[in-house]
């Protein structure tokens, strides 16, 4: 009877550890898909500013009213 408890035991714990390691991969995932986020934000940021500084250069120019911008 010692012995088949010892497996229910060994069951039990190996059930825990497989929910551990499937939380684990579900919070990596998490963290790569905000990362991710963050990496598009900057680089929508930077390439808005870019196109921002560009396009105030061009109104300081006096000729940003006489291009067609395309987005």
């Amino acid at each position: 009877m010692d012995g088949m408890m010892e497996v229910v035991g060994m069951s039990q714990e190996m059930e825990a550890q497989k929910l551990q390691m499937q939380q684990a991969v579900a919070g990596a995932s998490l963290a790569k898909e905000a990362l991710q986020f963050q990496g598009d934000m900057v680089n929508a940021i930077i390439s808005g500013g870019m196109n921002a500084a560009r396009d105030a250069g061009l109104a300081a120019q006096g000729i940003g009213s006489k291009l067609s911008v395309v987005v």
